[in-house]
């Protein structure tokens, strides 16, 4: 199942809280047998979407400490369908991505494939999306997380990659419902990446994956684990959430990789035993960047108030943006 960008970029979208007209235009998940299945799942039907869509919009609106956010409905459906249309679930979803913008914008900041660090991260093939999907319709990505180079890069620059990914494909409604997997293949990987790795730079990532992320994410996997990056692997695994860490797995080699999962290896860059060239991922990738460069550049203006409040403090959401912050909004009023 080919994983093509759309032909025109969308529109930038408006970060104003209660903008004048809300977008609701949305694409329906296509292209999946099993679809119907799928959104039963996640409990989506045209009013659950309605009626969703404008309670995340009223409590927009009425959040004291939020002052821009983008309210059109294929950001909002980031949420709701991660969270399977649980209004409270999707919106302290909301409130730890929108903070976690401001605490390490470091990771946020500058999601340019036009940026010389992430222009050539993408040029030597660190990360990428493939270009066919699974049966189920995940999008699969790959990250060879032993070319980033310790000398010229930090563990920050591997984030950003990862946010510039996943940002890039976010607003699409296959990616939203069926979700995705990633594969890090960890063959490069040398001792002088130590030095760019810590355990509160694990966790703090770790924290973000488990309460700001916006994907289904359906698996996880490491292949190709030499000894000296195994603590790595070991350390960011404990970090993680209980559900996701239970749909976390380790493969010696990519044979065993395919034959344990049943995945179809025709699917994998050419050089991994597909049929497709690496280099052919990795330019549908850049091209998905460039469509959609001044929505991504966009999202840089998204803004909350972390300074005027004690709960909303920057020291509270860096401790732990599970609790602080989070479900501190939940008895807001909304109509």
């Amino acid at each position: 199942m080919p994983c093509q960008p759309e032909q025109k970029p969308l529109p930038v979208p408006s970060l104003q809280k209660v903008p004048e007209f809300y977008d609701d235009e949305v694409e329906e998940p296509t292209g999946l047998a099993n679809i119907a299945e799928t959104l039963e799942k996640l409990r989506e039907d045209p009013l659950v979407r309605e009626q969703n869509l404008k309670q995340m919009r009223d409590w927009i609106a009425k959040h004291p400490h939020i002052r821009r956010c983008r309210t059109d409905a294929r950001f909002l459906l980031r949420f709701l369908r991660a969270k399977k249309y649980s209004f409270l679930r999707a919106s302290q979803t909301l409130e730890a991505y929108l903070a976690t913008r401001m605490i390490h914008p470091g990771w946020f900041q500058r999601l340019d494939i036009r940026d010389p660090e992430l222009s050539q991260l993408a040029d030597i093939g660190f990360n990428y999306p493939l270009l066919d999907r699974t049966a189920d319709g995940c999008i699969v990505t790959m990250t060879d997380w032993g070319l980033l180079d310790p000398k010229r890069y930090n563990i920050e620059h591997s984030h950003r990659m990862h946010i510039l990914l996943a940002e890039a494909y976010s607003d699409d409604s296959l990616v939203q419902c069926a979700g995705g997997f990633m594969i890090f293949d960890m063959q490069h990987v040398t001792l002088a990446h130590q030095s760019i790795v810590s355990l509160i730079a694990l966790k703090q990532w770790a924290k973000f994956v488990n309460n700001g992320l916006p994907l289904r994410c359906q698996g996880l996997y490491a292949v190709n684990i030499p000894p000296v990056a195994m603590w790595f692997v070991s350390a960011m695994v404990g970090f993680l959430s209980d559900k996701i860490r239970k749909r976390f797995a380790v493969f010696r080699d990519f044979d065993e990789f395919t034959k344990e999962l049943s995945i179809d290896r025709q699917m994998l860059p050419k050089e991994y035993g597909g049929k497709i060239p690496k280099s052919e991922h990795m330019k549908a990738f850049r091209e998905q960047c460039e469509l959609y460069r001044d929505r991504l550049l966009t999202l840089e203006k998204m803004d909350i108030d972390l300074d005027h409040n004690k709960a909303y403090s920057r020291h509270a959401m860096l401790d732990d943006v599970a609790g602080g912050a989070i479900g501190s909004f939940r008895k807001l009023a909304v109509d």
